[in-house]
């Protein structure tokens, strides 16, 4: 059994784990879910790399990985509860993956590398359905030394972040 059936990855995540050569190991040991927006940003970021060409299509096709179609209805209705601020932090694709989350009733992972992912899941109430990752290298023993945006005190501290918004009554429109 996988360790971590319902994750959902962003692009900086994605890039990473293709850069340290250590993607097909981590898609074996987790169910990998990504939005269609998230997979056509790592394909596009690739194209900076040298030696790391990303295209998320041929691991769908084999159904070792899930790409997902959000409608944008979702999206937008999901974004139209949030302030300006909030607004304005929130990528695309990161939009796209916190909507499929927040409409979703079943215990999704996220797992990020952007300040905004893990400061909407602290507004929201759900700081616990984010993670680092640092957090799932180390469960599942792919453990690796990593910059700052992919730790857990990264995480931790912008989870922070929202939910002291929400106590004080930020980042709702």
């Amino acid at each position: 059994m996988k360790k971590f059936p319902f994750l959902l990855l962003d692009a900086g995540p994605i890039i990473k784990l293709f850069e340290l050569d250590i993607w097909d190991a981590f898609i074996e040991k987790c169910a990998v879910n990504v939005s269609r927006i998230v997979a056509d940003q790592a394909k596009y970021a690739s194209q900076q790399f040298e030696d790391i060409s990303i295209d998320l299509e041929p691991y769908e096709q084999q159904g070792r990985i899930k790409i997902l179609d959000v409608e944008p209805s979702v999206v937008k209705a999901f974004l139209d509860r949030f302030d300006i601020l909030y607004k304005a932090i929130v990528h695309d694709g990161e939009k796209e993956t916190l909507a499929f989350l927040s409409a979703c009733s079943e215990d999704w992972r996220i797992c990020a590398a952007d300040r905004a992912v893990f400061r909407v899941l602290g507004l929201l109430g759900k700081g616990e359905q984010g993670c680092s990752l640092e957090e799932i290298l180390d469960a599942i023993g792919l453990s690796r030394q990593l910059q700052w945006e992919y730790t857990k005190k990264f995480r931790e501290k912008y989870t922070k972040m929202g939910q002291m918004d929400a106590v004080q009554g930020q980042g709702f429109g």
